[in-house]
Parts: C-alpha cells; structure tokens; sequence
C-alpha cells in the first residue's frame, strides 16, 4: 500500500471529531495532531480491508467486493472483534434502509390516494 493511496484518502474532519468526541467521555481532549493520525490510520485501515477484500473475492471469481468478503477480511486482518458490531451495524443500516423505503411507499399511496379523491370531487 503506498503513502500516496493513503494521502488521496482524506476522511472529513468533521466526521473523525464527531466519532472521537462520541466514543470519549465529555471532559476529554483530543488534540488536533492526534485527530489527523487517528484519520490516517483509518485510512489505511480501510485501504487494507478493502485490499484483503479484494483478494477473496478474486479468488472466488468476482469482481465485486460483497460484505462477506468484508467480513473475511476483518478475520483475516486478525481484528475478529470488530466483526460481531460490524454485522450488527450493517443489519441496522439495513433496518433502516428498509424503514425508510416502507414510509417513502407509504407516503406514495397516500399522496396516490389523496389525488383520486381530489379527480372525483371535481
């Protein structure tokens, strides 16, 4: 992995302060040096995950990453921890994802429904 994959990959401020000041206790202080290392070593966290991805799904002939080969990267990176609360936070996106498209389909046949009655009272 080169320095310049992982100087390409500049995660926002923004989002590292916001992660570092939710898994820290209110009166901590991070300061602005380590928020930058924190940033690059997520970089190339990521990077690295992504490539051993990568590999697994090459091998079994594909050329898109799914989350299972996410997930035997993270095995095979020795980071089997991280496992268990990435399943649980891919699930709730999903949970999510599929709340979201339920009220969308909802708030459709509403609208749908309301305009057939406004047609008919003309």
């Amino acid at each position: 992995m080169s320095d310049s994959k992982v100087e390409d990959l500049r995660l926002p401020a923004a989002v590292i302060s916001r992660i570092v000041k939710d898994a820290l206790p209110a009166n901590a202080a991070v300061s602005k040096e380590a928020k930058t290392a924190l940033a690059r070593a997520a970089a190339v966290f990521i990077l690295s995950v992504t490539n051993a991805a990568n590999e697994h799904a090459d091998g079994n002939k594909r050329k898109t990453i799914a989350a299972g080969d996410i997930y035997y990267a993270i095995k095979t990176l020795d980071c089997e921890q991280l496992e268990r609360p990435l399943q649980e936070a891919v699930e709730a996106w999903k949970a999510g994802k599929s709340a979201k498209a339920e009220e969308a389909k909802k708030r459709r046949a509403e609208k749908k429904a309301h305009d057939v009655r406004d047609i008919e009272d003309m």
